[in-house]
């Protein structure tokens, strides 16, 4: 079954409150934060707070080595900040202080003596329970947050050609696929849009 975005802000809204009551605030950020900087999920859990140090985010992707750099909004910033709130009100472990390197830090007992990330299936197993108790009747995973970037950006009138390029993809047919604008999406527009001029 395909990854698909989430279509529908008060569902991304949704989904992000749902997160931060249900889980933690370091997934529901992790979410806002993904869905801010359209990176796949082993990128964005590699983000380390010193990453977040000028107006830019640089790093080569993993998947294909190619040089990134992503502006630091405000909403990114007033995420770290959340982030930090948090992992400073917890006393994590008993006897070894807590300091976070990264944005995503694993704070489990079978990371107590590594500094790592949450993993990637963590994540997912999390994204996968907020779908399911929002009752959302699709695929959605930890690559849902890249495709809903792409999505709310083409919904919001930019060009298939930047999004197609920030994607990396070969094609706009590519990128419109991948970010869910599918058949029914293109059907449900003839919908939307008829024009009765008689």
């Amino acid at each position: 079954m395909e990854v698909e975005p989430i279509r529908d802000m008060a569902d991304v809204k949704r989904f992000y409150k749902w997160l931060n009551e249900n889980r933690t605030p370091r997934e529901a950020e992790c979410f806002l934060i993904g869905c801010n900087v359209a990176l796949r999920a082993g990128d964005l859990l590699k983000l380390k707070f010193s990453d977040i140090s000028g107006k830019y985010i640089d790093l080569n992707e993993q998947k294909t080595g190619k040089y990134k750099r992503i502006p630091i909004t405000q909403v990114i910033l007033d995420s770290v900040e959340r982030l930090k709130a948090y992992y400073s009100s917890k006393k994590f472990y008993i006897s070894k202080e807590f300091e976070p390197v990264y944005l995503f830090q694993s704070t489990g007992s079978r990371a107590y003596h590594l500094c790592q990330p949450v993993c990637i299936q963590w994540l997912s197993i999390c994204f996968k329970e907020a779908a399911k108790a929002l009752e959302l009747d699709y695929n959605v995973n930890t690559h849902s947050m890249r495709k809903t970037w792409g999505y709310q950006a083409y919904t919001r009138g930019e060009d298939i050609l930047y999004i197609q390029a920030l994607f990396n993809h070969s094609n706009q047919r590519v990128t419109l696929n991948y970010i869910g604008v599918t058949r029914s999406t293109i059907e449900k527009m003839y919908i939307d849009n008829s024009m009765d001029f008689a």
